[in-house]
């Protein structure tokens, strides 16, 4: 991946101070999308009257094209302001992707895959207020309206057996829960990172069907002697109740969590994983990784130790795009028990 930096130090219009600016040419590759292109921009500012050791409000509004014929346009965000006593984060965006389908269940073998192609326009919003030292809470508002052009004749998805194959919007809205002492947000050395949710969507808001969902994703990260030398841990729990869409269902895998994993392969009601990563940051702009995980997908939480667990490994290497900002690039080539190989390349850290 080819990115060239542009930095702005001058006033810059709405009042935005300290700006940074990246154009991002986009070139990365994932086993859900193949390889990608298209192009972004990263924005890392700070609202009139921050300090320079506050956090940085930051947009990242981006055009991919993939390998498998997939469009995405997307504009995720975070505004920090009031001495981040507030924050607003979320993401707009349309997709037109094709995804994989292999069931529902912690062990769905490989030989079950159907391929189904989807269009959804997407809103997610999280408004959070500053109670208490580094203790936030607000609301969550999930948005989708999800249009499934073509399913596998003859799969699990064109019977109409599983819930949501017809599609269908989602809308609900939840409580947050955010504890954050991390010394940055792109780069943490130290900290914690505590989300806790309680979400209901809900046909009164406009959904299709009511499901509920509660989850604990917790990320700590230590310094090991020196800066050099960062252990970051990951753990998330989550379980969901009611007429619960496929699409909407916990599952592993992906570029963030339990790389090596396809995403989605294992989905069901309830799901934990554990990770870990040791980052050792080389000389300039270079830095690699070693990281592992491991994790479950169940019908129900008091199921979990009855289900086989998952195992995740890989190492990868990084590049930073922005010392200041502490942006990286990453490449992490990822394997599970099975014995296959993933490989990811795209920016900023797993978690």
């Amino acid at each position: 991946m080819f990115a060239q930096q542009a930095d702005s130090l001058q006033p810059q219009p709405m009042g935005f101070r300290k700006t940074s600016l990246f154009p991002l040419p986009i070139v990365y590759y994932t086993p859900e999308t193949g390889w990608a292109g298209g192009l972004a921009l990263f924005a890392a500012f700070r609202m009139p009257g921050q300090g320079n050791d506050e956090r940085p409000s930051q947009m990242q509004p981006g055009f991919a094209y993939t390998q498998r014929r997939q469009i995405l346009f997307y504009l995720p965000f975070q505004f920090f302001w009031n001495k981040e006593r507030n924050q607003i984060a979320g993401e707009l965006g349309f997709y037109r992707y094709a995804y994989l389908f292999y069931g529902i269940g912690n062990s769905n073998p490989k030989t079950n895959e159907e391929i189904y192609q989807v269009d959804f326009p997407r809103l997610r919003l999280n408004v959070l207020r500053l109670v208490a030292p580094k203790h936030y809470v607000g609301l969550r508002y999930w948005w989708d309206d999800y249009r499934i052009r073509s399913a596998l004749a003859g799969g699990q998805l064109a019977s109409g057996t599983i819930t949501g194959s017809q599609g269908g919007v989602i809308s609900g809205l939840g409580l947050l829960y955010n504890f954050d002492s991390r010394d940055d947000i792109f780069y943490p050395q130290k900290g914690f990172l505590i989300e806790g949710e309680c979400f209901l969507n809900r046909k009164w808001l406009g959904s299709d069907v009511d499901f509920s969902r509660w989850s604990v994703d917790a990320a700590g990260y230590f310094k090991l002697r020196s800066s050099r030398n960062i252990l970051a841990l990951n753990a998330w729990i989550t379980a969901l109740a009611g007429e619960v869409p496929f699409q909407q269902l916990a599952f592993l895998g992906g570029s963030r969590k339990m790389r090596g994993h396809f995403e989605g392969r294992q989905r069901d009601r309830s799901l934990w994983t554990l990770q870990a990563e040791y980052r050792y940051s080389l000389r300039k702009r270079f830095g690699v990784v070693l990281f592992s995980g491991i994790g479950a997908v169940a019908p129900q939480m008091s199921a979990f130790f009855r289900q086989k667990t998952h195992i995740s490994y890989g190492t990868g290497i990084r590049f930073g795009i922005s010392k200041k900002e502490r942006v990286n690039i990453r490449l992490d080539l990822a394997g599970n028990e099975y014995g296959e190989l993933a490989t990811y390349l795209t920016v900023k850290e797993a978690f």
